[in-house]
């Protein structure tokens, strides 16, 4: 078995289109869009793998592997019968790290694709010592499913009346797929950022509070992601009052950001964006709509840092699908840190019990640095 540092694109992307299991970040223009990625093949005969990992140098003392976890673009197979070999391909990906020095590595498994796959790759993390964390996707089956009935054995009641509450207020949704449409509607979708992240108590946030900033990266990432992204609107007598940015690929429509105007709240115009995705995914033969996840179980004892949107999201009949997250020492450096990110995973689950002074302060730092950054780009 071989490993090896893809080079050539066009390579990389037949095995990604061959695979019934790649997601958008597999493809090799968005998963090799930062530095230091090294997009490995691992081969066997008629056999592939790919595994998009990216180094990461932490105090000029550690070095980490990992892929892009929560874009759920892990080890993949070119195809089912390629999973025999998942075992041996792990080995030779670990023998490759070490070589260059690698402390740590975090991945993880998706289950929503295929079982025998997550099972094998969980097997081979435990038998390595690996720690496991499971965060829960939030997703929607609509593999041949109608959006008639999702709505008759899924959404609640209350999220039928505020859907049709948004239709009686005259909000209506529109998608904006093209770079002269993003530009029309920058100035809506700039005060909806502004309003929404006052109601968080998030004010400031880079890139969200910085227009042109903001526009650059919208711009960007529908050049680069091209047919795969678009921005679902709700609009209300001419302006736009709420947005969700979905990416699409390979039977996932998957929402990567929501944002809302306080004004216009009243208006419900959440429910009517996500129930005219939904009704989109199923009509165009998606597999699975997903709208984020969330750390810990819903309805469970641990309190969930953002309860409201969960809570929000279980009205349509989102269920919870397990994403296993494995973190996997190399060394004994790497032993350290897979310690260090235990801890800090917990401290996160539990900071939604800390006291309120508590859960701001990581969130204050987090802006002054973004702000700090937004001022050396503006100059």
């Amino acid at each position: 078995m071989q490993v090896r540092v893809a080079k050539d694109p066009s390579e990389w992307n037949a095995i990604v289109d061959k695979s019934p299991f790649a997601v958008l970040h597999h493809k090799y223009e968005v998963c090799c869009n930062q530095d230091k990625a090294i997009p490995l093949i691992i081969e066997q005969g008629d056999h592939f793998f790919l595994f998009p990992l990216s180094i990461v140098d932490l105090a000029k003392s550690f070095r980490i592997a990992f892929s892009p976890i929560y874009y759920y673009a892990d080890l993949l197979p070119d195809s089912e019968g390629s999973f025999d070999l998942i075992p041996s391909a792990l080995n030779q990906t670990l023998d490759f790290l070490r070589k260059i020095g690698v402390d740590y590595l975090s991945t993880s498994a998706p289950a929503f694709w295929s079982k025998d796959y997550v099972n094998l790759v969980g097997s081979w993390f435990k038998d390595n010592n690996a720690s496991i964390q499971v965060i829960y996707a939030h997703m929607i089956p609509t593999r041949n499913c109608t959006f008639e009935a999702i709505w008759k054995r899924r959404v609640s009641k209350s999220a039928r009346n505020r859907i049709r509450k948004a239709e009686k207020q005259g909000v209506e949704v529109m998608k904006i797929d093209n770079a002269a449409g993003i530009k029309e509607w920058i100035d809506d979708i700039y005060q909806c950022n502004l309003s929404a992240l006052k109601r968080q108590g998030r004010s400031g946030a880079y890139p969200d509070s910085y227009k042109d900033v903001y526009l650059s990266e919208l711009l960007l990432s529908k050049n680069l992601l091209k047919d795969s992204f678009n921005i679902y609107a709700a609009i209300f007598r001419g302006r736009l009052i709420a947005y969700i940015i979905v990416a699409e690929f390979n039977k996932l429509m998957q929402v990567n950001k929501a944002m809302s105007h306080t004004n216009f709240l009243d208006k419900c115009p959440n429910d009517a964006l996500v129930a005219y995705i939904l009704k989109d995914a199923c009509e165009r033969g998606f597999d699975w709509f997903e709208y984020g996840f969330d750390r810990v179980k819903y309805g469970g004892r641990i309190k969930s840092l953002y309860a409201s949107l969960q809570n929000f999201k279980f009205k349509f009949g989102f269920e919870e699908i397990p994403i296993f997250i494995y973190r996997l020492s190399l060394n004994k450096k790497g032993a350290i840190l897979k310690h260090l990110y235990a801890f800090r995973e917990y401290a996160i689950i539990r900071s939604a019990s800390f006291p309120e002074f508590l859960r701001t302060l990581p969130m204050t730092l987090y802006v002054k640095k973004h702000r700090q950054l937004a001022t050396l780009l503006q100059t």
